[in-house]
């Protein structure tokens, strides 16, 4: 659905704001501009809970240039999450780990963590990367930047970039009648539910409606948790339990 439809859609079969003027001043309750930056609203939030949006190929948000010696980058603004990490050439994953663990960090292989290793890596190649430093400040000034920390600090000719698989907010915001979301399809009605709760929260004789709204806000957070839940089927491998391995033996 384009813009245009989700407008009609919400204006309409949703919030019941028809105009029975044939001329004149419009008598619609709601603007177009009002709900268009509900709707706005409304993709921005199920992408990011949701995660229903995600990327590997778009440079802005999955590309990060490495510099020399650095350890801190700024992401893009979309960036909600981080999934996976790797050096574009590089058939594996970097390790993920917390910031408590990047200090002391030890490689005996690809995929083994253990922060019982009192040791630090010197400068090379990186090797593992974080999401939990820090924030930082958009152009706006909204502390909800994602900052990614990487180790060891990266020298030549390990400093070129990473290619990132990301959950993200859409690039841009929906202007023109024929814009069509970026998150899939599927969920275009869905999020409308959001619009519907920002345009009725209001306490208001003609426009509010504190008790649909909240029922609207009710139903986009039941969608938002189905969304979720598929999204982690595909992103996520389940537990694995093993014996005999990974410092675990027994003796027949």
């Amino acid at each position: 659905m384009n813009l245009g439809e989700l407008l009609e859609e919400l204006r309409e079969n949703i919030l019941n704001d028809r105009s029975n003027q044939v001329s004149g001043p419009s008598d619609y309750l709601w603007s177009d501009s009002t709900l268009i930056r509900y709707i706005n609203e409304a993709q921005r939030r199920f992408a990011r809970l949701g995660l229903v949006l995600r990327d590997a190929t778009t440079p802005q948000c999955c590309t990060v240039a490495l510099a020399l010696n650095t350890v801190n980058y700024v992401l893009d603004p979309s960036v909600v999450a981080v999934l996976s990490a790797k050096y574009p050439l590089d058939p594996g994953d970097l390790a993920r780990a917390g910031h408590a663990a990047l200090g002391t960090y030890n490689t005996p292989d690809p995929y083994f963590f253990n922060p019982t290793y009192l040791s630090n890596l010197p400068p090379g190649k990186v090797m593992a990367w974080s999401t939990d430093e820090q924030v930082s400040a958009d152009d706006n000034g909204s502390m909800s930047v994602v900052t990614m920390r990487v180790y060891p600090a990266p020298i030549d000719p390990f400093a070129t970039s990473l290619q990132l698989r990301v959950a993200r907010l859409p690039l841009d915001k929906l202007c023109d009648m024929e814009d069509v979301p970026e998150i899939p399809e599927d969920h275009h009605i869905d999020m409308l539910d959001w619009a519907a709760y920002r345009a009725l929260r209001v306490v208001d004789h003609d426009k509010g409606d504190p008790e649909r709204a909240a029922e609207f806000k009710q139903s986009f957070a039941d969608h938002v948790e189905e969304a979720k839940k598929a999204a982690q089927l595909k992103m996520f491998v389940p537990m694995q339990w093993g014996f005999g391995r990974n410092g675990f033996t027994w003796e027949r």
